[in-house]
């Protein structure tokens, strides 16, 4: 019987650790871009975060050198006009969290450069439970 739950025991833990991601980080950011932009301009970045094994979270911030500043934003319509509201926080549940026009995205306010088609540049975001994930966003047309 002691042997039987023994190896119970193994087969369920080796089933554990397989299944969980392979950098230990229970988040992942996928399609990562930004739209093109001039110097002085704004630019905004999108991606998907991915949240298949963990808990809960929140996007606490995003910042990079590239801009001025950077903040995380949401595209409402109200009373027929489409408004930008800052978000302090973006919650991150299990499933995807979209960033993506005309919804949640970074804004890049008050570019330090221009952004062309096929550049790239550091984007780091700050998670409550994750922490910090640096990214390489690729500038592309939508």
């Amino acid at each position: 019987m002691l042997k039987v739950r023994f190896v119970l025991f193994f087969v369920l833990a080796a089933i554990l650790v397989a299944c969980a991601p392979a950098d230990g980080q229970s988040l992942q950011v996928t399609d990562v871009w930004a739209r093109p932009g001039l110097a002085g301009g704004n630019s905004a970045a999108y991606f998907v975060i991915e949240n298949g094994t963990g808990s809960n979270d929140s996007l606490l911030s995003a910042a990079s050198d590239v801009a001025g500043a950077v903040e995380m934003h949401m595209t409402t319509m109200q009373d027929g006009n489409m408004q930008m509201v800052h978000q302090q926080e973006v919650p991150v549940q299990i499933g995807k969290t979209e960033f993506k026009p005309g919804g949640l995205h970074v804004m890049l306010i008050g570019l330090n450069q221009d952004l062309n088609p096929g550049d790239t540049f550091s984007l780091t975001l700050d998670f409550a439970t994750a922490g910090a994930m640096p990214l390489e966003v690729t500038v592309s047309e939508p």
